[in-house]
This record gives structure tokens, C-alpha cells and sequence, in this order.
């Protein structure tokens, strides 16, 4: 009993010395994970810091995060602030390989990241006179940016689409897209934005007057956050302003400020656009040595860029080759010594123990989730079925309901010929009528010869009567005919006072007139005055007479 008792203390013991050693293996990891994430960061803040100061260093610290970084997302992140100190320095196929390798490492769900290498790309390959890919890569980026409603990104986005538009000479394109981005920015004062909206906007011939305005502004705000890049492009637009106005020796000294500032942060860029500039300067005041030597230099640095871009680009892709074979000997390394220490340490194996249990919760709440989706789905598409049933129904009645006021429309017009037939038979006798009180006074052998003409004249209506459908056709179209001299004299009248004139037309009274559409005769007297208003009839003027006029 007692060598027990020793045993179980002497277990205990192990177990807490194993315990305290794994925590003293895994805290200098720990520790030195922490550190080299803090470093990372750092030279990356800084990398954008210098961004427009001086773009060299700028590339110096993105190179140096770059081999301390193992996330997909932080080598993007690395590589995109590269490509952007490239592009200042005017190694656009650097830019161009940055962002493609950018890309293909982003994680799929990193949306505001992936519209930034979208646009930064179209500005590249705008630089290398790709305009058609440059617009489809903008478009692509401001669609991503509506979609998050990223307002201050879309700003980005508008100023480089303005830019695209300066290089195919749509000014009035770019001027709308800068003009938007200037608004943007403006709203959320984001100085730097601004002052690149307002050089932008001195790309183009315009209102010198107010684009003098913008690039002074320009300068003050550049100034002060002392972007030097900036600065000196917007000396070089304030240069190439002043030759607009003609003021050349004005546009020399701008020109002069800017080649110095853009000497001191090795922007090659710059320098050719300053020398384009101070040629033409130069040439209008009739310095043509001066104008030669500046363009001379243009065509020199054009070359030294387009071949250093060329080899960079190659040396570009073995460095990251070479540097891609490294990281991987180095993770394998990594991954081996993390294998060794976990046998090694008891501990480890009930990290692994603990791990596997969250993985496993983890995947099962998935799992929840996905069923619960699933589920979801399942009812917003029985939703949409009751949706389309309920949709059938609603064009099922209106179709009833049409055909019904068509066979209302119908009954009316029967109605109506029917009452028109009776007119024309109680004309019929009518005259019969007269002729037979014609007769009273006519001698015995005048009298039959009478009758025989009355008799001829019933026969006649006898067989006109055995075509009736003929002649309600007949009267169908006469009353069509009337109706359209009706509409044409009195455009306003409604369908229920036309209706009203019709069987007035044919000397219906009140009554018959109610009796037919169902109406009280006070209600066929109420509609009577309100046709004689909308006729424009006066009390002394008699409204059958007017309408058989008619």
C-alpha cells in the first residue's frame, strides 16, 4: 500500500515536470512568432509611409518584410505596396508581375485587397499603352468597390479612370471621373486623395485660370505631408500649365523645382515627362539648344528604362523563384523540427487532443450550419412556388374579368342595335300610318290604288325584315358612323354619355332607356343634364333635335 502511495507521487511528479517543460519549449516559439509579426508590420507601415517621399526605400522595406512573411494574405499585402513603389519609380512591368503574384496569393475572401490590385493594374498597364485591358481592369475594380459601398476606394478608382481617359485623349471623360473622385475625397478629407484629384486634373488642357487654382492647392497639401513624389509632379503639371498660358519663363522655373525634387527620389517617370515639358518650354522661346538637349535626354532615359525594365523583369522572376525554393526549405525545416518537438513533449500531445476537439466542434457546427442552409433554400423556393401560383391566380381572374367587360361591351351594343331596329320599325309605321289617314280622303278608285302601294310597301318591308342581320349590321354601322362624328365634334364626352346620345338618337324615351340599362328613370334624367352640359347646350335648346343633327 505505502509502495503505491510512493508510485502515484512519483507520476504526479513526472507529469508536472513534463507539463512545465513543454510550456518552457513552446514560449520562446510563442515569443519569437509574436516578434516577427511585429516586424513585419513595421516595415510594411513604413514602406507606405515612404511611399511618396522616396519610393526606393519604400522597396527597400517591402523586400525586407517580404522574407519574414509566411501568410498568403501578408505576401500579398507585401507585394502590393511594392508594385506601388514601382510604378512611382517607373518600372511598370515590375508593378504589373507584383500585382499578378499579388493576386494569385490573395485569399479568395479578401474583396478590398483584390479591387486595389485591380486598379493599381490598370494604371500599369495604361503606363505600357494596353488602354483596352487598362479599362476592363478599372472596371473590374469599381465594380468589386460598389458592391462593398467603399466609397473612399472608389475614389481611387474614379482618379485613375480619369487618368486612363487623359492617355486616349477623352478629356471629357476625365474630367467626369476626376471631378466624381475630387467629390468623394473631398467628403472624407482625405488630404493626400485631394491633392491627387486636383494635380489630375492638370493633366489636360482646360480653364487654366481654375487649374492653376487646383495645382497650387495641390502643392500646399503636398508640402505639408511632404510627398516629394507628388510634389514634383505637380511642379512638372504647374510647368506644363504655365507653357498652356504662354507664360515660358515661369513654366522654366516650375520645371526646374520639379526635376530637382524628382532627381532626389529617382523617379524616372517624372523625369522623362519633365524633360518632354521643358523641350517644348525651351523651343517657344527660341532656346533651341536647350530644347535639344532636354529632348536628346528624353530619348535616352526612354531607353535606359524600357531595357532596365526588360532585364529587371527577368531578374525579377528568378529572384522570387529562388526566394519560393528557400521559403519552402525553410517551412520544411520548420515543419520537422515542429514534428521532432511534438514527440518529444507530452504536452504537445494534448494540445493535439484539444485541437482535434475544436476541428471536430468546429465542423460539426458547419455542418449545422450548411443543413441549416440547405433547409433555408429549400423553403425560399417553396416561397417562390406559392409566389408563382398566387401570380397564375391573379392573371386567371384578370383574364375573367376582361372577358366578362367584353361580353358587357357586347350585351351594350346588342342593347343598343336592337333599340335602333325599333326606331326604324316604329318609323315604318309611322308612315303606315299616315298613309292609311292619307286614305280617309281619297275617292273609292283612288283608294285602291292606295291600298295596293301600302300593301306593295308592307311587302317590301317583310322581306327586308327576313335580312334582319343584315340590317341590324346595317344600323350597327350607322351608329358606329354617328358615334364618330360624336367623338370628333365633343372629344371629352365618356363612354356612358356617348351610350346615352345613341339611344336618344333614336327617340327612346326615359323609360325605354331605363328599362334597357337597367337604371332608374331619375338616374336616366340626372345623366340627360349632365350630356346637355358636356354638349354645351343651353335650357332653350333641344337636345334630340342636336343630336340627330349630328
Amino acid at each position: 500500500m505505502k509502495h503505491d502511495t510512493l508510485l502515484n507521487r512519483y507520476l504526479k511528479t513526472q507529469i508536472h515536470v513534463y507539463f512545465l517543460f513543454g510550456i518552457f519549449l513552446l514560449l520562446p516559439a510563442s515569443l519569437s512568432a509574436s516578434s516577427g509579426k511585429e516586424r513585419q508590420i513595421s516595415l510594411l507601415e513604413k514602406a507606405e509611409q515612404e511611399l511618396y517621399t522616396n519610393p526606393q526605400l519604400a522597396v527597400y522595406y517591402t523586400l525586407g518584410a517580404q522574407d519574414s512573411i509566411h501568410s498568403a494574405l501578408g505576401q500579398a499585402q507585401a507585394l502590393y505596396v511594392y508594385a506601388q513603389a514601382e510604378k512611382l519609380l517607373g518600372n511598370f512591368d515590375n508593378c504589373i508581375q507584383a500585382l499578378y503574384e499579388a493576386e494569385s496569393k490573395l485569399p479568395s475572401k479578401e474583396i478590398k485587397l483584390r479591387g486595389n490590385i485591380y486598379n493599381l493594374m490598370s494604371l500599369g498597364y495604361c503606363n505600357l499603352g494596353d488602354y483596352s485591358k487598362a479599362i476592363d481592369l478599372s472596371n473590374d475594380a469599381i465594380a468589386l468597390f460598389q458592391t462593398e459601398q467603399d466609397s473612399l476606394n472608389l475614389a481611387l478608382c474614379y482618379n485613375n479612370r480619369g487618368i486612363i481617359h487623359t492617355y486616349i485623349n477623352e478629356y471629357q471623360q476625365a474630367d467626369r471621373f476626376l471631378k466624381k473622385a475630387l467629390e468623394l475625397n473631398r467628403s472624407s478629407h482625405d488630404l493626400k486623395r485631394i491633392a491627387a484629384n486636383l494635380n489630375n486634373l492638370c493633366l489636360y488642357k482646360g480653364n487654366i485660370k481654375e487649374q492653376l487654382k487646383w495645382i497650387n492647392e495641390a502643392i500646399v497639401i503636398n508640402k505639408n505631408l511632404n510627398a516629394k513624389w507628388s510634389l514634383s509632379e505637380n511642379y512638372n503639371n504647374l510647368g506644363k500649365l504655365y507653357i498652356y498660358a504662354g507664360k515660358y519663363s515661369q513654366a522654366i522655373d516650375a520645371l526646374k523645382t520639379a526635376y530637382r525634387i524628382a532627381s532626389e527620389v529617382g523617379a524616372k517617370g517624372l523625369m522623362c515627362d519633365n524633360y518632354e515639358y521643358a523641350a517644348q518650354a525651351y523651343n517657344a522661346i527660341g532656346n533651341y539648344q536647350m530644347a535639344y538637349q532636354k529632348q536628346a535626354a528624353l530619348t535616352e532615359l526612354s531607353k535606359e528604362i524600357q531595357n532596365t525594365n526588360k532585364l529587371r523583369s527577368v531578374e525579377q522572376r528568378i529572384a522570387q523563384e529562388k526566394m519560393s525554393a528557400l521559403q519552402q526549405k525553410e517551412r520544411q525545416k520548420q515543419q520537422e523540427y515542429e514534428i521532432a518537438t511534438l514527440q518529444r513533449n507530452f504536452i504537445t500531445f494534448l494540445v493535439i487532443i484539444v485541437l482535434l476537439t475544436v476541428i471536430g466542434t468546429l465542423l460539426f457546427q458547419r455542418y449545422k450550419r450548411k443543413k441549416k442552409l440547405q433547409l433555408l433554400n429549400a423553403q425560399y423556393r417553396i416561397e417562390q412556388s406559392e409566389h408563382e401560383i398566387a401570380k397564375l391566380k391573379m392573371q386567371q381572374q384578370k383574364a375573367d374579368l376582361e372577358n366578362a367587360q367584353q361580353a358587357l361591351e357586347t350585351n351594350k351594343q346588342e342593347t343598343m342595335n336592337f333599340a335602333v331596329f325599333l326606331q326604324s320599325r316604329n318609323e315604318l309605321l309611322d308612315k303606315i300610318q299616315e298613309q292609311v289617314r292619307q286614305s280617309y280622303r281619297m275617292e273609292h278608285s283612288e283608294l285602291i290604288a292606295h291600298l295596293k302601294k301600302l300593301n306593295a310597301f308592307i311587302k317590301q318591308y317583310q322581306t327586308t325584315n327576313k335580312a334582319n342581320s343584315t340590317t341590324l349590321q346595317t344600323i350597327d354601322e350607322k351608329s358606329q358612323e354617328f358615334l364618330a362624328h360624336l367623338t370628333e365634334r365633343h372629344p371629352n364626352l365618356t363612354q356612358g354619355e356617348k351610350h346615352l346620345a345613341s339611344l336618344l338618337r333614336v327617340n327612346l324615351s326615359t323609360k325605354e332607356i331605363a328599362m334597357l340599362t337597367g337604371n332608374t328613370p331619375k338616374t336616366i334624367n340626372m345623366n340627360r343634364y349632365r350630356l346637355r352640359k358636356s354638349l354645351g347646350l343651353s335650357g332653350e335648346d333641344d337636345l334630340i333635335q342636336y343630336i340627330q343633327s349630328i
